[in-house]
């Protein structure tokens, strides 16, 4: 059976205009080219900055508990025959756990190649092994500068 994919959801956190205006302006630059495909929509959550060693520094909070919760929700919809989750973040393992409990859809994950790969405690999930080559194609090559 071969499959289509009908929507890729893209989780990142958001740098902050006044912090990283550059950053900023390259994430947005990026979410309006990926999202030129219909089937792609890019959440964002921004990132909070704190003081570490006298030097400002950026870090992700909650995106990790966005992407359980679209997964889990997604699954219990029913909607589609598989939903995939592409992470190697064990933090996530729950959630996938949670999806498989729905039993209303397939359940997979995808990650690249020689990465962790996450699991279910009694369950065999489907897992799809990308490798360089793919990574290769899949690189988004346009300068956001």
């Amino acid at each position: 059976m071969q499959y289509v994919i009908e929507k890729v959801v893209v989780y990142r956190g958001l740098p902050s205009n006044t912090e990283n205006p550059n950053a900023y302006r390259r994430n947005l630059a990026q979410q309006s080219e990926w999202t030129r495909d219909p089937r792609v929509e890019v959440i964002h959550r921004g990132l909070r900055y704190s003081w570490v060693n006298g030097e400002r520094h950026a870090q992700e909070k909650g995106v990790d508990v966005l992407v359980a919760l679209d997964f889990v929700r997604s699954a219990d919809r029913g909607d589609a025959d598989v939903v995939v989750l592409a992470s190697h973040d064990t933090d996530l393992e729950p959630a996938l756990a949670a999806a498989f409990e729905s039993g209303k859809v397939g359940v997979e994950t995808a990650g690249w190649d020689g990465c962790r790969v996450l699991r279910v405690p009694g369950r065999r999930v489907w897992h799809t092994r990308l490798h360089g080559d793919a990574f290769v194609r899949a690189r988004d090559r346009k300068d956001y500068t």
